[in-house]
């Protein structure tokens, strides 16, 4: 079963989008691939700023896209979110609707002595949702497949800032240790009736019938190994204006695959266990920040990463995004229970999938937030934040996505 196992985890790593598309039923087309969809490592705030932020260093800013934020920091945070996804998948002749959801991440941040802000956070890096039910009846023997694979990638994410004056410099260390990848491929054997429908059958060369039921089902778990260092940089000027960069390492990761083999017929079962390394690519990233008073902030980020270093067949991405910002109430601090933050923004992403044109896939989405204080002065805020969007065409691509995810933080504070 050695064998199997290698052309499985190819035909989920190489075959084009295309490839699946005519007969297949999925989830999410858009998030197998090897290793998943990206995640945009941004903070609930920047998400409803369209997942810009990455130069706005004000004290309040949790993404880890660029750890010289930690250096704004001047006490103890902590934020973690929640999110709920639809998807909404057309291929041109029906559509398929999932609903999942997760806990994102959280952020801690922990000034210490002389400057220096310490970070940590648990955030995921991939994410993976993917269904497919093929029916096979040009081989000798038909059968009907089914593949489903969930979860993703997660890092431990530790990282370190300091700044001098208006600088702010910082680095983090993304330790990949913690997400896995499970995946259950069934082989359900039978012949193909008049009808074309796949009988529960299995019939040998002279049409005679062998056994109501002969399946075979493969399961895998995929972990991972390695870590990713992210160094960043912010220049503030006048107290308006916010500059930033950042650039991640590329980095190659150990994916150690389990594969236990299940036949109830005979009773035979099998484990076999076997290692790949994975690239994940460099990336790097400019922001733009302007905050005229306590009033409006606008943001504009933009990220380029480089996945066609990582596997012949995958594109570059490009990361556009910009939002803005209004906040209500009153400037004074100690009065918090009116002042509610307003958020709206837009992005659009390239994907790194392969696909069978040799055509790009894009992702369009437009984000609205608002954020609501805790009573107690100080404590902390509540945020919502909406997305809409929409990734790939059905003309080129083969197929459509339509997904609304909704996301839920808490953000708290030490004084």
């Amino acid at each position: 079963m050695n064998r199997f196992c290698r052309v499985s985890f190819a035909l989920l790593s190489f075959l084009s989008l295309g490839a699946w598309v005519d007969s297949a039923a999925a989830k999410s087309i858009f998030s197998f691939n090897g290793v998943g969809d990206t995640e945009r490592r941004v903070d609930v705030r920047a998400r409803g700023m369209g997942g810009a932020g990455r130069a706005l260093a004000d004290s309040l800013n949790f993404s880890s896209a660029n750890p010289a934020l930690l250096a704004a920091f001047s006490r103890a945070g902590l934020q973690s979110r929640f999110f709920v996804q639809r998807r909404s998948l057309n291929d041109g002749q029906r559509r398929h609707v999932v609903s999942d959801g997760d806990i994102g991440a959280f952020q801690l941040v922990l000034p210490v002595r002389n400057g220096i802000v310490l970070g940590a956070g648990l955030e995921p890096l991939t994410d993976l949702d993917f269904d497919l039910v093929r029916t096979v009846s040009s081989t000798s023997v038909p059968y009907e497949l089914r593949v489903n694979a969930t979860g993703g990638i997660q890092a431990f994410t530790i990282g370190l800032a300091h700044g001098w004056g208006r600088f702010l410099l910082g680095g983090n260390l993304s330790i990949i240790s913690i997400g896995t990848i499970k995946e259950t491929w069934t082989k359900d054997f039978g012949s193909v009736g008049p009808d074309g429908d796949l009988r529960s059958v299995l019939l040998d060369s002279n049409n005679r019938q062998i056994s109501e039921h002969l399946n075979s089902e493969d399961r895998y778990v995929r972990t991972h190994s390695g870590a990713q260092p992210t160094l960043g940089a912010v220049y503030r000027r006048g107290g308006k204006w916010y500059f930033g960069a950042s650039f991640r390492a590329p980095a190659t990761i150990t994916q150690t695959r389990i594969l236990r083999n299940f036949f109830a017929e005979i009773g035979f079962e099998e484990e076999t266990r076997s290692t790949l390394d994975l690239k994940m690519p460099a990336s790097i990233g400019v922001g733009l920040a302007y905050r005229p008073g306590y009033r409006w902030l606008a943001a504009l980020d933009f990220e380029r990463a480089f996945w066609e270093k990582t596997e012949p067949g995958r594109y570059n991405t490009t990361d556009l995004a910009g939002g803005v910002l209004y906040r209500l109430g009153d400037p004074d601090s100690r009065r918090t229970r009116r002042r509610i933050e307003l958020t709206a923004g837009a992005h659009y992403r390239s994907l790194y999938f392969k696909t069978g044109g040799n055509s790009q896939i894009g992702e369009l989405g437009v984000s609205l937030g608002i954020s609501l204080p805790f009573e107690t002065r100080g404590a902390g805020s509540f945020r919502y934040v909406i997305e809409f969007g929409r990734r790939g065409d059905v003309t080129t691509h083969g197929a459509s996505e339509r997904f609304v995810m909704q996301t839920f933080s808490l953000s708290g504070w030490l004084n």
